[in-house]
């Protein structure tokens, strides 16, 4: 009997009051449905009426590969002859496009000028 008590006396003790919890929940619930009856309400009275739903357009049909393999091959070859090629980069600036190894090629041999400047920089007109 001794060691109920003293157990009693330990125990931390219950402050929860359920009416208070269930008085939340109703309370919840109350306005909930006084929300959704105002929606009800407010919908009626200005008649508001949803569009007709039409239906979704027809959209057009994935397009599926029919060779995979060989469309990645077509890009590849021609990734390679674009890199491995001479073309123009950009024609009206002088620009053009020569293979990686031409470029690294050329990179090693100007030694440790390869990243300086290619032209000497502009002195600003005093004019201007």
């Amino acid at each position: 009997m001794a060691r109920e008590t003293v157990l009693a006396e330990r125990r931390e003790p219950l402050d929860l009051r359920p009416w208070l919890v269930l008085g939340v929940g109703l309370g919840t619930l109350a306005l909930v449905g006084a929300v959704l009856g105002a929606v009800w309400l407010f919908q009626s009275l200005v008649g508001f009426e949803p569009a007709g739903v039409s239906p979704p357009a027809a959209f057009a049909p994935p397009h599926l590969q029919s060779d995979p393999a060989g469309e990645l091959r077509d890009y590849q070859a021609a990734q390679r002859a674009r890199l491995s090629g001479y073309a123009w980069a950009d024609r009206e600036r002088g620009l053009v496009r020569i293979p990686v190894e031409r470029a690294m090629a050329m990179v090693a041999a100007r030694g440790r000028g390869a990243y300086e400047p290619l032209d000497p920089p502009r002195t600003p007109d005093p004019r201007r």
